[in-house]
């Protein structure tokens, strides 16, 4: 009977070391997007600014890495071309599309506001002081997320553990 109890027992840790595993990736999803926004923001700043470039030139320029980024920085893009772009039905599609924190959402947006409606200084200043926002933004839940991630794995063994117990 052992031979089936002591299997058991370590699959069950396993089991549930791998869905905390899981919960944790979500969030670093989350982070490698808020990121690829962040990059893209700057590679915005420097080719709308310095080169004079349109928005359509640089999101057909820009090499995106995952499809989620691509799909906000298209509604972006289909927000600017309307003549009534509300900033606040951006935010809600990024929390729905990225789940991302609303202090990210919320600067990310301010891009709909100015955009293609100042002088390339005036707008150099105004992106570079949105990339600031965003990079504090993306530090605060970088760190939030690393203390739940050090939580989640010292969970995990202990939840482990206790459901193989009892089901053992």
């Amino acid at each position: 009977m052992i031979w089936f109890k002591f299997p058991l027992f370590f699959m069950t840790i396993v089991s549930v070391k791998f869905i905390f595993k899981y919960i944790n990736e979500y969030g670093d999803k989350c982070l490698n997007t808020m990121e690829e926004l962040f990059d893209f923001t700057d590679y915005l700043r420097i080719y709308s600014c310095d080169m004079k470039m349109s928005l359509e030139e640089i999101y057909m320029k820009y090499s995106f890495k995952s499809d989620r980024a691509k799909r906000i920085v298209a509604r972006l893009q289909e927000e600017l071309k309307r003549n009534k772009h509300s900033k606040y039905e951006f935010e809600c599609f990024m929390k729905t599309e990225l789940n991302t924190p609303d202090e990210f959402n919320k600067y990310f947006s301010d891009i709909i506001e100015y955009y293609g409606s100042t002088y390339s200084d005036v707008l150099d200043k105004k992106l570079s002081f949105t990339i600031r926002e965003m990079e504090n933004s993306i530090n605060k839940f970088e760190k939030s997320h690393s203390e739940k991630k050090n939580l989640n794995n010292r969970i995990s063994i202990l939840v482990g553990c206790l459901t193989a117990v009892i089901l053992v």
